[in-house]
Parts: C-alpha cells; sequence; structure tokens
C-alpha cells in the first residue's frame, strides 16, 4: 500500500520568506503552487494570511504582487513603456483588473499616457507632458495651419506661409518649447550608465539591451546608445553578452541590440565598474 503524504499543518517564518521571494521574482505564482510542501488546508490559508501580511495582493487564483506596484515598477528609471506592452509584463491579473488598477494608477496622478508617433506609450509623471489646455492649443492651431496648408497647396501660383505667422500659430505653445530645448545635454556614456544603475537586476547585475534602449529612446539614438556600449566594453567597464540561444529574443527586439562577434547578437549588458 503507497504510503499518504505526510501534510504540513503549520507555517514557519522560513516557508514565507522563501514563498514571498518566489512570488515577487515571478510577479505572481497560482495559490495551489505556491510551496512545494504540501500543506494542509489551514496552513494554506494561514500561508495565504501571512503573504497578503507583507504587502502581496490575493485573487481569485493567484497570489500575486500588487498590480499597482507592478505598473509602478515598469515605469523605474524614467523607462517609457509601449501601453500595449503593459498587459504583457504585469502578471497575475485579469484584463479587467488590469484596465481597472491601470485607470486608479493614472488618475491618482502616478503616470499619464502620451501619444508618440501613434503610439500609446505609459510615461511617469515627470514627464514633461503638455496639459489639457496646451492640447486644446495645440488641436486649434493644428486645424489652422491644415486649413492654411490646402490654400498654400491650392493649384496655381506658387505660395509658401510667412515665418512671423507660423511663429504666431504656435505662440501659445511657445513656453513648452522652450522648456524642451533647455533640457541639459548629458554625455550619452554618462546616460547610459545611469540607466544601466535603475535597470539592472539586483542579483545578476544584468540588464537587457533592448530595455535599455526604449528607457534611453527620447534622450539618444539608438546608434549613440550602441556606441556608448561599444566604448564601455573597450575599456572594460561594461560586459555585453549574447542571448543564451536565438530563439529567445523577439523579433522586435532583434534591432535593438548590437552585432556580437561570429553573428551572435549582443543582447545583455553588465556594469563591470562599481
Amino acid at each position: 500500500m503507497s504510503r499518504k503524504a505526510v501534510l504540513l499543518d503549520r507555517v514557519d517564518a522560513q516557508l514565507v520568506d522563501d514563498v514571498e521571494r518566489a512570488v515577487r521574482a515571478a510577479k505572481a505564482l497560482p495559490s495551489t503552487r505556491l510551496s512545494q510542501t504540501k500543506l494542509t488546508p489551514h496552513a494554506s490559508a494561514e500561508l495565504v494570511r501571512q503573504l497578503v501580511a507583507r504587502g502581496l495582493e490575493r485573487s481569485p487564483k493567484t497570489i500575486r504582487v500588487p498590480l499597482a506596484a507592478q505598473i509602478e515598477s515598469l515605469l523605474q528609471g524614467g523607462a517609457r513603456v509601449p501601453l500595449k506592452d503593459v498587459g504583457k509584463r504585469v502578471k497575475g491579473g485579469t484584463k479587467a483588473e488590469l484596465d481597472a488598477a491601470l485607470a486608479k494608477f493614472i488618475r491618482e496622478g502616478h503616470a499619464r499616457v502620451v501619444v508618440r508617433t501613434q503610439v500609446e506609450v505609459l510615461v511617469g509623471p515627470a514627464e514633461r507632458a503638455l496639459d489639457p489646455t496646451e492640447i486644446a492649443h495645440l488641436s486649434k492651431t493644428a486645424a489652422q495651419v491644415s486649413k492654411t496648408l490646402k490654400k498654400v497647396q491650392a493649384k496655381g501660383l506658387p505660395r509658401s506661409i510667412l515665418q512671423e505667422d507660423l511663429a504666431a500659430l504656435f505662440a501659445p505653445l511657445q513656453p513648452s518649447l522652450r522648456l524642451a530645448a533647455t533640457t541639459p545635454d548629458q554625455a550619452p556614456s554618462t546616460l547610459v550608465d545611469e540607466a544601466l544603475r535603475r535597470l539592472e537586476d539586483p542579483a545578476l547585475k544584468l540588464v537587457r539591451i533592448p530595455d535599455l534602449v526604449r528607457a534611453l529612446s527620447s534622450r539618444l539614438s539608438l546608434d549613440a546608445i550602441h556606441r556608448a556600449l561599444a566604448e564601455g566594453a573597450k575599456d572594460g567597464t561594461l560586459e555585453l553578452r549574447p542571448e543564451a540561444g536565438a530563439e529567445f529574443l523577439k523579433p522586435e527586439d532583434v534591432p535593438l541590440c548590437p552585432p556580437g562577434p561570429r553573428g551572435t547578437v549582443l543582447s545583455y549588458a553588465r556594469r563591470v565598474s562599481p
């Protein structure tokens, strides 16, 4: 006769620590797979209670890092995340739950959605974005410019627009334009180093280069980022690594990675200097 599995009837601090660590690493785990140790219903309920007391969140099927905390972590270090990718990177919630958490997060002023070249992007509250009044001015200006261009481009004699008239159209937006233009420049190597420090995995100290490129996309060109990485690798302050296997790299990430030796693609960076 086979022996019945022995069920653990109590949980200790070490078990709770281990499970909490696993949940935070995975962002979410099924409630039925929290522990490899078999637990009685009483012990399972106690484990969940203690995990929730430590700041984790219970859903009908999972124990997870709170959705708001997951969203906030996506924006750490000034990262900008395409809105369509948020649902892929936040774990353990239904679409309805994520939509509600995201709406609340934005409503409370922790993030905002901006449109960049037709793509909706989630950004942090510190980003310089137009306020509703400026959006209204921009909408009015766009309509006026469109109307003027129709006349400029109509058949007949060649026509143009006076620069002073164009400047007058955009006058309400000049404060924002001047503010954007006066953002102090920093050396690409400095920006890359700062981003690597913000994005690196606490344990492995690795950063995915596609994540680095996206975080710096508003400040540096792809070529500038790749040059800074190559310079860091050359002087020994950075280590660049290829993906363990090409099949693990998403097709959309390949163009963001610098080429490596023998046809490899360098998809990870690690700071060597302190």
